[in-house]
């Protein structure tokens, strides 16, 4: 399996998979019955439209087709998980894409590629992480919460490059031990956000 990096990187189609995997993948370090390192690539999602659409683009982009698994749950929505194991994919996300491998909510950041792109480039991507990590609250308003704060600064700076709005992020400790971090935008923000996402595949984001 050969990647062309330099066109891949330019995908709006990459973009939208790796906005989709910062918010809700995995490179797991798994292994085999024998201890050999199976190198899977996991997306989970209550939303089973979302891990449809992970896996056509994941299709789209290498060319290679994942499985879709549902793990029941009682009294919960169904658990829909995309995984793949491929060393070489495994070993693209996580070098050429900037992931890192294992638990990533602490360290996570938007990849450098991204940030430096064009507008699509980074549309995609926020439309990935929107639909995944994101949320639009009854009022109107549009909010980011989680563990990394260099991933909403990233997030911050890739909102002023595109839509030119100044957010602040702000911190929250939990328990007094757990932090989180949170960026939010305005009615009328979130309303011009929308209005100027791609469209892909009838998303539905209302």
């Amino acid at each position: 399996m050969n990647f062309n990096i330099n066109k891949l990187k330019k995908s709006n189609a990459l973009a939208l998979l790796l906005g989709m995997f910062v918010g809700d993948g995995c490179l797991i370090i798994g292994h085999n019955g024998f201890g050999y390192r199976t190198y899977p690539i996991v997306l989970v999602n209550v939303n089973k439209k979302y891990i449809e659409l992970f896996k056509n683009l994941f299709k789209q982009v290498f060319q290679i087709e994942g499985k879709i698994s549902v793990r029941i749950r009682k009294d919960k929505k169904d658990l829909w998980c995309f995984q793949k194991c491929s060393l070489e994919i495994h070993n693209f996300i996580n070098k050429e894409c900037e992931i890192p491998v294992g638990k990533k909510a602490y360290t996570v950041r938007i990849p450098s590629f991204i940030m430096n792109g064009n507008l699509e480039i980074k549309k995609h991507f926020f439309l990935g992480y929107l639909i995944t990590d994101g949320g639009i609250r009854k009022k109107g308003d549009m909010i980011f919460h989680c563990s990394s704060q260099k991933l909403l600064e990233d997030l911050k700076e890739l909102i002023k490059s595109v839509w030119g709005f100044e957010r602040n992020i702000r911190k929250f400790i939990q328990r007094e031990k757990y932090v989180s971090y949170q960026l939010t935008l305005n009615k009328e923000q979130s309303n011009i956000v929308l209005a100027q996402l791609p469209r892909w595949d009838n998303l539905a984001l209302r």
